[in-house]
């Protein structure tokens, strides 16, 4: 650190000087105009200092403007505001120490610059768009000239047409004619007429048009206009931000304004006065308090009253600025880290330096930062030795700024520390700085510290010589306290400057004037150490006296006896009492007094005394450490003026001996010294005091005189060395110093100037009480001539100072000592003065505090600690600082009891405070139970740096209240049950576990993971790891662990984490418990298979065929397994193979057989819809080899080929194979349509291996395989060798029919043939049972069709049956398949039993939705499976038909496909869908007589309704024109010309003929038909259909006997038999009935006989039903003959049965009491009569009802009702019209009605007669299915 010499002066400041710019001396009338109005608004003009320069005008051209002083403000950062709307310059600023000035002293005005012509150029004419006049009078016309200048480069013509009002007039309108270039004036005459605002225009017509000119004269008006918004910069909170715009007047009359702003808004000026056409700056400032988004706006109210306004939007943006401090050059014990308190170390600074440091401001926020840097308070300013002169200031955005701090320490070997506060503007959080310091003095020492000079003779001079040096780096001032010219010792150089690591010689010389023994201590001033004390020692000889030779040993042992209290004796004396024994010596050689044997204590010995006490304690001031033996009074004298001629007069002076031997005083007089003293020499008694005077006698006029007399008292007996008898007993002299001064001015003769620095310090350093206090000042001489001084008498008595008076040569220097005793508490001033030059007129004053420093320290108000509530167990800390305000360090000790000691803790308990500083203790409690605590400890406090085990002088205590609670709390965690739900095996998942402490108490815990399932093998990691396992959570607060989980295998995972608190007290771990449970399932990807479908050339194979061919259920059940490790080897799809054909890593190997086409054919187009089952996101790809295959550079690439090779490399150059897409992503639940495509482009099979990756989960290769054959080649296409069978029970009656498929994939019909006789032996052997049995045998199959082969397969025994059948294609191959089939028991396998599970496909395909590309129309579902149903029963399933298209309505037809046995019908056939829209369909399966698989696929076309729309127009045109030319024809001459034969031609049609239609399936064309014809014609083809989008709908189904299905299922009554109703067929279907009803056991009866048959009996049947005489007859029958026991009857049974009746009837008694009993008794009879009539009717009526509820057409009509409504809510619901799973509504009905009894009167007469009951009549019932949709005409779908 350098050290820097730092001289403050004060500079007197400069006012602020305003700013103004010079004015042209063309508007200085204007200006002084302006000025005298706007006098009373106090805008007054100041020209600028000449001192300042004349700046620029902040705008271009000069202007009339006023400018105050208050308005000059600093503007350190600039920035440019945003203006909406206006172009006006303008500038801003951001500064924390600027002030808005007052309102009234910043307004500027200025001329505002006169706003040009808008013109424009209409048509190469340029011309004014408006023409004003303002400020006319009434009366008083006014021209304006209107300018045109013709643009163009031709002649123009213009016409005008005069102003149609009478206030505007030109010119007689006349035409124009302007030349290129060329511009006219037309006058325009205004003539007020009214004080009315008048408007008017002026139209000119040209060629191309007309246009207007404007003309308008406005009313003198208040008008002041500003921009619509300003954007003021981005200013910090507690900063200032500055903009300003431009308020206009573009009124015609001078305006008054003023202005409201809201807050933080302020306007200036905020009033003032505009003359037209003038502008004035607006300034706007913006401080912010708060960080905000300000959008307000500000009002300027002018005019009449003030009632019109102005308004500007302001705009501001305030935020918080945030200040980072660091340290700049680090050093290794700065504390600059995060979250401590920051630390800048000086070190060690030489005291009277100054050293520098710097910190770092950096502001990382957008906004400027304002900062304020305060230093802690003192209790003394003077006190401060760090400094920090940047008080203040602004870091701009992302900037960086240095900040200086001093040190100028002043106080020697002191610790300093002080705190910087570094405050950003607003509420911003301060950081506080720690400065310390240590300040170092010189380090001052000599070579020697006693030089011997041994004896020298008389009037002889002896020299010798010793270095001084200095130890440390900071300069040192010294001086010998010494006057080398009138002592015999003299020391050259007396003073002088030590720089840093210097050493000096010191030349000591001694030249005695009596033969005596010398000896003086001489002290060393040192500027800022103590004195160094050096001893000159040296005896004269003369001829005639030797004394005895004084020698260093000699003042050892004087320091010895002076401390015995020996040195008061002369030498004689302590030889004889040497000799009596009364004195001995120690081992040193000193003399000491015997001890007696009883007491074993120690001679005393010469203490080490401090060097300032020595100097100051040395008996001249009634001080004294040991009493001196010779003094002298006064030691000094003053003699004033003296001037000459005339001498003063001598001065006594008074000698006095203390001892008790008889001493010489002999004085040092130089020959010219203008004092001596008298008489010299002379002799004293013992204990007597002599008397002398001091003479002055000063040589020169007006001269300055000061000097230091030296006397040396010795022991007379010395003189001669034969007076000494033991050496020991010699004892050096004793030097007298007499200081002297005058001076020999005449009286009002003025002495010389003093001309001096001194550098006096303000403070004494603190010591501890009862101790004094040291400092030094420094004189230096800085004149040209001598400078004495002396101290002043009116000084301060309670200080003292040495020197107190002297002589100071030309540029040298004089140290002073200064001692106080401080006393009080309080500071205390000392105030003394130096006088110079003898003069009273040069004084200076010098003052200095001091105080007694307090035991004591700075705690907090308060005095109390509060602990936060803790846990039993646990512990919490609090902080308490306390602060020491005295300059001493103290040592503290806090004394916590016995008892305590448990719970209560501090650290630290003891230690140092250093002065000033801020000492921080961390309290910790730890409760031991659940209740409240107060606790009231001590703390002493002494003086620091005492001796080990001293017991300090004085203590202080303080009492501290500490205020504590142990309470109980727990930690839980927000969720008892964490799962991470499904994670991928081998994956990394993260979630975070929340806990929460709920209590009121900080908690320490540690977790434990324990794993529940599966159990843990090993010793290795768990799959769930937790990134902590303690932590602390404070009260009422959460805290978060991540939890990581890793799963190694696929299993459900369970883990359980239990907590223990922790104790800090004695590190105990609490018990465990339950935290929370944690979960999850580790899963693979899972994707499968849902649906397969085919199109192109490969359309014709079946679903079901289709999905055997692509091996779908293995690979279904490879996907659901778990991958193995070579599976896992690379995880992702990755290029890592460098051959052709790249390596396997899975052993898992299926084909995917696209069946085989003709060559050229349509490419096989297969669609696999993929899902994915599982629970997680999966990737999927498909990998050609080439995608495995690193790139390879051409050298690198592999030259020979195999076949195999080869081959791959020519399927995949040409695309034989395709896969889109070929990679893709799944969520779970997600599917994917994939499209495989097979092109057949080569004849023969085609094979590449593809690798199917599912990321992080299986791989499998699949084999592609395609066949492509020659053309007219027959090729029958075996998917494999053999067949199996659906498992069969024996004994069943009716096997069920299974069904093989044969493929056709060449491009000619073949006719298959299978061999049955191979069945023949296997019935043979097999008790001649048939065991298989094929249906059709024979059959034909067309190209690209699958023929379907039915089997019966009939076990008799429970094994495996197989057979191997040859199948022979004629005129092709024959290949023979093997048969096999499966019998077994159902009661011995039960449950079981296979019933009915063809294929995986039946139920994973059943939800799925398989879109083809480009088609915009999909099915709900592309495979419904029935399942098991019984014979003749009838399924219905409701489907979708979507039409996704936004505007393209969809017209679809179903294909109706026969069934050799049973019937499949879809409801409608037909119809359109509209543009997203839902269609619904019902597929309906009536199952036939026979046990038997349903398996088959059913088309659906669907077309675009706008292509079938021209195509029938087209269609229409081609048969009209068909038409025409089947009825015309053409001969033709030969020899007639060509046109000729068209010009004949035209007549017959009006349209041109087109070319005749040629049918080109037509092979036995009419002779007639031959015509030449001219070769140029063509053929007009037949417009063709377009092409329909095919949709595929499976269904499967097994159809069981109805005994079997009942012994083996429970759903029976879920389905209905079907009965089939007899209706008339259409001659159209008699046909088709016939050939279905062939294979009927009615085969032999005609069809025309049942017709018939049935016909009648239908006849028969209803006309039964309706003839009411056979419904009379058959209820005449049905009623039987009264039985016997009915005769038998009486009134109680009949009245019996009536209350055993339904009717619950009550007999009506008679109202008249008095009634005859017969009476009663008939009325009661017939009341029965009528009763057992009703109870006859609705027998009859039940019965009817259970009659026709069992006839096969009302079973139907129920049937088809429920199917209706059924499907009508299940439509509304799909439609969302109906909510499904919405929660019933109740609908309270009304109570039931009570019967009333029935009484004669009120039932009816009873009709003659039978009864008759009418039966209604049977009758169809009218389809009511809402299904049904408009369907197209059969013209409209006619292909």
């Amino acid at each position: 650190t350098r050290c820097v010499l730092i001289e403050e002066t004060q500079k007197p400041k400069n006012p602020p000087v305003s700013l103004a710019s010079s004015l042209t001396h063309s508007f200085s009338h204007r200006r002084n105009s302006c000025l005298s109005q706007r006098a009373s608004f106090g805008l007054v003009f100041q020209a600028p200092d000449a001192h300042q320069g004349s700046p620029k005008p902040p705008h271009e051209d000069s202007g009339d403007y006023t400018m105050n002083s208050g308005s000059c403000l600093s503007a350190s950062t600039m920035a440019f505001p945003t203006i909406t709307g206006s172009s006006v310059a303008m500038s801003a600023y951001s500064s924390s120490n600027a002030s808005p000035a007052n309102s009234m002293d910043t307004q500027k005005c200025f001329p505002k610059k006169q706003d040009k012509v808008k013109k424009r150029v209409i048509w190469g004419i340029e011309v004014a768009e408006e023409l004003q006049w303002k400020g006319w009078e009434l009366g008083k016309e006014i021209t304006k000239n209107l300018v045109l200048k013709n643009l163009s480069l031709k002649i123009q013509k213009i016409k005008y047409r005069p102003p149609k009002t009478k206030f505007f007039f030109t010119v007689i309108p006349q035409p124009i004619f302007l030349s290129p270039g060329i511009t006219l004036s037309l006058p325009i005459i205004f003539r007020p007429l009214e004080e009315k605002e008048c408007v008017d225009q002026l139209w000119f017509e040209k060629a191309e048009g007309t246009f207007c000119v404007d003309l308008r004269a406005t009313l003198p008006c208040h008008n002041l206009i500003c921009p619509p918004s300003l954007q003021l910069p981005m200013c910090a909170i507690g900063d200032m931000a500055e903009a300003w715009f431009c308020l206009d007047n573009v009124g015609d009359l001078p305006t008054f304004f003023t202005w409201e702003s809201p807050s933080p808004f302020q306007m200036l000026p905020t009033t003032g006065l505009l003359e037209p056409g003038q502008a004035c700056r607006i300034t706007v400032t913006f401080q912010p308090l708060t960080a905000i988004i300000s959008d307000v706006q500000a009002t300027c109210w002018y005019g009449e009253g003030s009632k019109q306004k102005s308004s500007i939007q302001l705009q501001a943006v305030a935020k918080r600025a945030q200040l980072l401090v660091s340290m700049k050059q680090k050093r290794p014990e700065d504390q600059d880290a995060e979250g401590i308190q920051k630390v800048l170390h000086f070190g060690s600074v030489a005291v009277g330096c100054t050293a520098e440091r710097q910190i770092k401001l950096y502001n990382p926020s957008v906004v400027s930062a304002p900062f304020r840097i305060e230093v802690a308070p003192h209790m003394l300013a003077k006190d401060e030795a760090f400094s920090c002169p940047t008080a203040h200031g602004i870091v701009p955005p992302g900037e960086k700024k240095c900040v200086s701090v001093f040190f100028h320490p002043e106080t020697l070997d002191v610790r300093t520390m002080d705190y910087l506060s570094v405050m950003p503007s607003g509420c911003a959080s301060q950081t506080l700085l720690k400065v310390v310091g240590f300040c170092r003095g010189p380090d001052v020492s000599l070579q020697f510290y006693c030089v011997d000079f041994s004896w020298v003779n008389l009037g002889k001079r002896s020299e010798q010589s010793l270095w001084i040096e200095n130890k440390s780096d900071c300069t040192a001032h010294f001086q010998f306290d010494i006057d080398c010219q009138e002592s015999v010792f003299s020391i050259r150089p007396a003073f002088g400057t030590l720089v840093g690591k210097a050493r000096v010689t010191l030349h000591c010389a001694f030249q005695p004037t009596h033969p005596i023994i010398y000896f003086r201590r001489v002290a060393c001033f040192i500027h800022h150490q103590d004195p160094l004390f050096l001893d000159l020692i040296g005896t004269c000889h003369s001829d005639s006296t030797k004394p005895a030779i004084l020698r260093p040993q000699h003042l050892a042992w004087y320091r010895t006896h002076l401390v015995r209290g020996l040195t008061l004796y002369p030498p004689d004396i302590l030889g004889i009492m040497l000799r009596e024994q009364k004195l001995e010596q120690d081992k040193n050689g000193a003399l000491m007094i015997p001890t007696e044997d009883l007491e074993d204590i120690p001679a005393p010995q010469y203490p080490l005394i401090p060097p300032m006490t020595e100097y100051f304690v040395d008996g001249t001031n009634d001080m004294a450490i040991f009493p001196p033996p010779v003094s002298i009074e006064p030691v000094e004298v003053d003699f004033g003026a003296c001037p000459r001629p005339k001498d003063p007069n001598p001065v006594p002076l008074c000698l006095m001996n203390y001892t008790k031997g008889k001493i010489t005083v002999a004085w040092t007089r130089r020959a010219d010294c203008p004092f001596w003293v008298t008489p010299n020499p002379c002799d004293v008694p013992p204990l007597k005091s002599t008397a002398m005077r001091l003479h002055f006698q000063p040589p020169h006029p007006n001269c300055l005189y000061a000097v230091e007399l030296e006397a040396f008292a010795v022991y007379k007996v010395l003189r001669s060395y034969n007076n000494i008898e033991e050496d020991c007993t010699v004892c050096p002299s004793w030097c007298l110093r007499l200081r002297a001064r005058g001076h020999s001015y005449c009286a009002g003769l003025e002495h010389h100037i003093p001309q001096y620095t001194l550098d006096a310090p303000k403070l004494f350093p603190a010591v501890p009480p009862s101790e004094p206090s040291y400092r030094s000042l420094l004189l230096t001489n800085t004149g040209s001539m001598l400078l004495t001084f002396n101290l002043a008498p009116r000084s301060s008595s309670d200080v003292s100072l040495r020197p107190s008076s002297g002589l100071v040569p030309p540029g040298a220097h004089q140290i002073f000592l200064i001692s106080t005793y401080p006393k009080g508490t309080s500071w205390k001033q000392h105030v003394f003065y130096l006088q110079f030059n003898f003069c009273p007129q040069y004084l200076k004053e010098v003052t200095m505090q001091s105080r007694e420093e307090p035991l004591q320290l700075k705690l907090d108000s308060c005095k109390s600690v509060f602990f936060k509530p803790t846990w039993v167990g646990c512990s919490s800390t609090s902080l308490f600082t306390f602060q020491n305000p005295s300059r001493l360090p103290r040592e503290f000790e806090w004394r916590i009891s016995q008892q305590h000691r448990k719970m209560l803790a501090v650290q630290p308990t003891r230690g140092i405070i250093q002065p000033n500083e801020s000492l921080t203790l961390t309290w910790t409690f730890s409760p031991l139970e659940e209740i409240k605590y107060l606790f009231r400890v001590g703390m002493w406090v002494w003086e620091a740096g005492l001796p080990p085990n001293t017991k300090p002088p004085a203590t202080t205590h303080y009492m501290l209240r500490l205020v504590g609670m142990g309470i109980s709390s727990s930690l839980s965690a927000k969720e008892k049950e964490l799962d991470f739900g499904n994670v991928l095996v081998n994956s990394e998942q993260t979630r975070v576990l929340v806990l929460l402490n709920d209590g009121n108490c900080t908690l320490y815990y540690r977790l434990f993971l324990e794993q529940c399932s599966p159990e843990a093998v090993g010793n290795g990691p768990l799959a769930l790891q937790l990134d902590r396992t303690e932590g602390s959570m404070p009260p009422r607060s959460q805290d978060t662990i991540c939890l990581t989980a890793c799963p190694k295998h696929r299993s459900q995972y369970s883990w359980t984490i239990n907590y223990s608190l922790l104790s800090h007290r004695d590190n105990k771990v609490g018990e465990k418990q339950e935290l929370c449970h944690v979960s999850l399932m580790a899963v693979y990807p899972l994707l499968s298979i849902l649906d397969i479908c085919s199109m192109g050339s490969a359309e014709g194979i079946t679903r079901k065929h289709l999905w055997h061919l692509f091996s779908l259920d293995l690979l279904n059940s490879y996907l659901e397994r778990d991958p193995t490790s070579w599976e896992l080897t690379y995880k992702v799809p990755t290029r890592h193979s460098t051959g052709q054909t790249p390596s396997v890593f899975t052993p898992l190997k299926l084909s995917f057989n696209f069946g085989a086409a003709p060559i050229d054919a349509p490419p096989s187009v297969v669609l696999l819809a993929l899902k994915n089952s599982g629970v997680v996101p999966l990737d999927w790809a498909f990998l050609f080899p080439s995608d495995q295959q690193i790139d390879l550079e051409l050298w690198a690439e592999q030259v020979e080929f195999d076949c195999t090779e080869l081959q791959q490399m020519r399927v995949q150059d040409n695309c034989i194979f395709s896969v889109s897409p070929k990679a893709g992503s799944l969520s779970p639940g997600q599917d994917q349509m994939v499209e495989f495509k097979y092109s057949h482009l080569f004849i023969g099979t085609d094979r590449l291996p593809v690798l199917f990756k599912v990321s992080h989960g299986r791989e499998i290769l699949l084999n592609f395989i395609g066949v492509t054959v020659k053309l007219e080649q027959k090729y029958v296409h075996f998917t494999s060798t053999s067949h199996q069978f659906i498992p069969v029970p024996i004994g069943d009656t009716l096997p069920p029919r299974q069904i093989y498929e044969l493929y056709n994939g060449g491009s000619v019909p073949v006719t298959y043939e299978i061999q049955t006789s191979i069945l023949s032996q296997v019935q043979e052997k097999n008790f001649d049972h048939p065991i298989f049995c094929c249906l059709n045998p024979k059959g034909e199959i067309q190209p690209g069709t699958t023929a379907l082969v039915f089997w019966i397969f009939s076990p008799i025994e429970a094994k495996t049956y197989m057979v191997d059948v040859p199948i022979h294609i004629l005129g092709w191959n024959s290949a023979i398949i093997r048969f096999q089939g499966v019998g077994y028991d159902p009661h011995i396998m039960g449950d079981t039993a296979p019933f009915h599970n063809i294929s995986s496909w039946d139920n994973s395909s059943i939800h799925s939705r398989l879109m083809v590309p480009g088609q915009n129309v999909f099915l709900s579902q592309s495979h419904i499976s029935l399942g098991n149903i019984p014979v003749q029963s009838k399924c219905s399933r409701l489907l979708f038909l979507n039409n996704i298209s936004k505007n393209e309505t969809i017209v679809f037809v179903w294909q109706q496909k026969a069934l050799d046995f049973g019937e499949v019908s879809v409801s409608p056939m037909r119809g359109k869908v509209a543009p997203e829209e839902t269609i619904p369909f019902v597929v309906t399966l009536k199952a036939s007589a026979h046990a038997s698989f349903y398996s088959m696929d059913l088309v659906c076309k669907v077309y675009r309704q706008k292509l079938l729309t021209q195509y029938r127009k087209e269609l229409q045109v081609w048969e009209d024109e068909k038409v025409r030319q089947e009825v015309e024809f053409t001969i033709t001459d030969r020899k007639a010309k060509r046109r000729a034969y068209r010009t004949a031609c035209e007549p017959v049609s009006k349209y041109r003929t087109l070319p005749p239609i040629k049918n080109q399936w037509c092979l036995n064309c009419p002779t007639s038909w031959n015509l030449k014809i001219a070769k140029e014609e063509t053929r007009w083809p037949c417009p063709q259909p377009p092409s329909p989008g095919m949709l595929s709908l499976s269904l499967t189904a097994r159809a069981h006997a109805t005994d079997y299905f009942l012994a083996n299922f429970s759903d029976f009554p879920r389905h209905s038999l079907h009965r089939e109703l007899p209706k008339r067929r259409y001659p159209r279907e008699e046909s088709e009935a016939g050939e279905e009803e062939s294979t009927d056991k009615w085969a032999p009866v005609s069809k025309q006989k049942q017709q018939l048959l049935t016909d009648c009996l239908t006849t028969i049947i209803r006309g039964l039903l309706e003839d009411k005489i056979f419904h009379e007859a058959v209820d005449r029958n049905l009623v039987e003959q009264m039985p016997y026991f009915c005769q038998f009857w009486n009134e109680q049974s009949a009245r019996f049965m009536a209350q055993s009746s339904s009717l619950h009837l009550v007999p009506a008694t008679s109202q008249s009491c008095n009634s005859s009993e017969r009476t009663s008794r008939e009325s009661l009879k017939w009341q029965w009569q009528q009763q057992l009539k009703v109870s006859l009717k609705e027998k009859q009526e039940q019965d009817e009802k259970e009659a026709i509820s069992r006839l096969p057409a009302f079973v139907s009509l129920q049937e088809a009702l429920l199917e209706n409504m059924i499907q009508n809510i299940l439509v509304e619901a799909s439609r969302g019209e109906v909510v499904l799973t919405s929660r019933p509504r109740v609908i309270a009905l009304p109570p039931l009605s009570v019967p009333r009894i029935l009484t004669p009167d009120s039932l009816p007469a009873a009709s003659p007669g039978p009864q008759q009951a009418e039966m209604p009549c049977s009758t169809e019932p009218t389809s009511t299915n809402c299904l049904q949709t408009p369907a197209p005409t059969p013209s409209d779908l006619q292909l």
